[in-house]
C-alpha cells in the first residue's frame, strides 16, 4: 500500500524528532501548546482525538498538517493527493506525541523559571549580530517574542523531564570539554595513482615517499601553497583549508592527530584509507572562557541524550503505549486501524467517513488500498473508479486503477486507464516513460505510440524552451555590449 509503505518509512523519524524536540516540535501544535487566547475558538473547533482525555483540536491539526506537508514536499517534490493522509496522520501522530510529553511534564511537576527562561532566550538573541537583526528574523517566520518565550518555557521543561529520564548517564568534565573543542585544520593529501603497470602495495610506497619529500619541504608559511600545488582532494583551492572540525567528524586517524596539534605545527604523513595526510592546525577553540561556561550545561545534556538515545525512545514509546489515544476524526481513525492490521475495522471507518465526506475521492481510494490488503480486487476497483469519478483530473488515480485492472487481467480497461494518467500528464516525463513501458510490455502498440508521442511533444516544448532562453540571453548580452560600448 502507497501509504502504508510511507507511513512505516516516516514513524521511525516521527519517534526520534518527538523525542529529541528536533527542530522546535512544539511548534507543530501552535496554539494547542502555548496556550491560545480566544478560548472560545478552542472550545468550538472540533476534536479529532484524545490523549487522557484531552483534545486535539481540528484547528491544530490542521495547522501541523499544512507544516508536516511543507517540509515533505521540500525534500520529496509534489505529493500526490492520495498521500496527504499519511502525511495529516503523520502530523495528528506528532501532536499526539506532544500532548503525551506534555501530560508527563505536567504530571512530574516540572517548572521553567523566569530566570532560566531569560538567560535561555538571551542565548538565542546572542547568536544574531544585533537585537534588531533577532526581532526582524522572528517578524519574517510570523512570530511574536511571547511565543518564543513559551517555546522556550516548554523545551526547558522538556529538557528536565530528559535530565531526570536519563539520570543514571553520568557525564564527565572530559566529555564535556572535547564535546565543545574545535579545530581549524588545513592538509596536503597525496594519494596513490592507480596503474596497471604497478601494484597496490608499490603505489602506496610510492605516495608514502612523495608525503615524505613534500614534508621536509612544508613550513607554516608555504602549507597553502604547497597543498594547492599537490594534495589531491578539493580543498587545495583554498590552500588546503578544511575549516573547524568537532571530535567525531572525520576518520580516526585524522582526527587523533588533529587534535593532538598545536596551532602552527605541522605532522608527519599520517595514513588513513584515502592515502596520505600532511596535517596543520591554524586554530583551536579551547574549553575555557565565558563562551564554554555559557553552553557547559547544553553540552552535557546533548552527551547525556546521545548516551541515552535508546533508553529515551524507549521510555517515550512505553509512555504513548500506555496513553488513553482515542481518535475521533473517522479518516484518522480509519488510517489507525490500518496501521494495527485491522482491514475490517479500517473499511467500517472508512465507509462512515465517506457517508459524512462523499465528494472526497481520496477516502475511496484509501478504501481501495484496503480492499487490497483483504485480497477483494474488484471492491478495490470499484472503489478506485469512484474515486476518478470525483477526481477526474488525478494522474495517480487512474495509474492505480489502470495497474489494479491489468492485475485482473482487463487489459482494455487497464490501457484506458493508464492513457487517461498520461494525458493528465504531459510535462512529466518520467509518469509518461512509466506509462509507455507498461502499455508496450503488454503489446499494445498502437497505444503505446500514443504516449511515445506525448513523449516526444515534451521533449520538443524543452528544445523550444532551451532556444528561446539562449535566444533572450544573447540579446541582453548583445544590449549589455552595446550598453558599454
Amino acid at each position: 500500500m502507497f501509504f502504508q509503505k510511507m507511513r512505516n518509512q516516516m514513524k521511525t523519524i516521527v519517534i526520534i524528532v518527538v523525542v529529541a524536540m528536533a527542530g522546535g516540535l512544539l511548534w507543530a501544535g501552535g496554539s494547542f501548546f502555548f496556550g491560545r487566547k480566544d478560548k472560545d475558538q478552542v472550545q468550538a473547533s472540533a476534536v479529532v482525538a484524545t490523549v487522557n482525555g484531552e483534545g486535539i483540536s481540528q484547528y491544530d491539526l490542521h495547522q501541523a498538517f499544512l507544516t508536516q506537508l511543507q517540509k515533505v514536499e521540500q525534500e520529496q517534490g509534489r505529493l500526490p493527493g492520495i498521500a496527504y493522509e499519511a502525511v495529516k496522520f503523520d502530523a495528528l501522530d506528532t501532536l499526539i506525541g506532544n500532548a503525551v510529553i506534555i501530560q508527563e511534564i505536567n504530571n512530574r511537576k516540572m517548572t521553567a523559571s523566569k530566570k532560566e527562561i531569560d538567560e535561555e532566550l538571551q542565548f538565542i538573541i546572542d547568536q544574531f549580530p544585533s537585537k534588531d537583526d533577532f526581532k526582524l528574523q522572528l517578524q519574517m517566520l510570523g512570530l511574536s517574542e511571547e511565543i518564543l518565550r513559551a517555546q522556550i518555557t516548554e523545551e526547558i521543561k522538556f529538557e528536565k523531564l530528559k535530565r531526570e529520564i536519563l539520570s543514571e548517564h553520568e557525564v564527565s568534565e572530559q566529555e564535556i570539554k572535547e564535546a565543545y573543542e574545535r579545530v581549524r585544520t588545513s592538509h596536503i593529501l597525496i594519494v596513490p595513482e592507480v596503474s596497471e603497470e604497478v601494484s597496490e602495495e608499490e603505489q602506496w610506497a610510492i605516495a608514502e615517499k612523495n608525503a615524505w619529500e613534500i614534508y621536509e619541504q612544508v613550513t607554516e608559511e608555504n602549507f597553502a601553497e604547497l597543498a594547492k600545488e599537490h594534495s589531491a582532494d578539493s580543498s587545495s583551492d583554498n590552500g588546503g583549508d578544511l575549516g573547524f572540525i568537532s571530535r567525531g567528524d572525520t576518520i580516526p586517524e585524522f582526527e587523533n592527530v588533529a587534535f593532538d596539534l598545536s596551532v602552527g605545527a605541522i605532522s608527519e604523513p599520517v595514513k588513513s584509507m584515502y592515502g596520505y595526510h600532511i596535517i596543520t592546525v591554524t586554530e583551536r577553540q579551547e574549553a575555557e572562557g565565558e563562551e564554554f561556561d555559557k553552553v557547559r550545561n547544553k553540552l552535557a545534556d546533548l552527551i547525556r541524550q546521545n548516551k541515552g538515545r535508546d533508553d529515551l525512545i524507549a521510555w517515550f514509546e512505553k509512555v504513548e503505549e500506555e496513553a488513553d489515544i482515542v481518535y475521533i476524526d473517522l479518516a484518522m481513525n480509519a488510517f489507525a486501524q490500518v496501521q494495527k492490521g485491522n482491514y475490517e475495522d479500517a473499511v467500517h471507518y472508512y465507509n462512515l467517513a465517506i457517508e459524512e465526506q462523499p465528494n472526497d475521492g481520496y477516502l475511496y481510494a484509501s478504501l481501495a488500498e484496503v480492499y487490497k490488503e483483504l485480497d477483494n480486487p474488484t471492491e478495490a476497483i470499484n472503489q478506485y473508479v469512484k474515486a476518478t469519478e470525483i477526481f477526474n483530473n488525478d494522474q495517480w488515480l487512474y495509474m492505480s486503477l489502470g495497474n489494479l485492472y491489468i492485475e485482473e487481467e482487463r487489459i482494455d480497461e487497464g490501457v484506458e486507464a493508464l492513457l487517461r494518467a498520461s494525458e493528465l500528464a504531459p510535462n512529466d516525463f518520467f509518469t509518461q516513460l512509466s506509462i509507455y513501458g507498461q502499455i508496450n510490455e503488454l503489446e499494445r502498440y498502437d497505444d503505446a505510440k500514443i504516449v511515445e508521442e506525448r513523449i516526444a511533444a515534451y521533449q520538443e516544448m524543452l528544445k523550444e524552451s532551451s532556444l528561446a532562453e539562449e535566444s533572450a540571453t544573447d540579446v541582453i548580452e548583445l544590449n549589455d555590449e552595446e550598453t558599454t560600448e
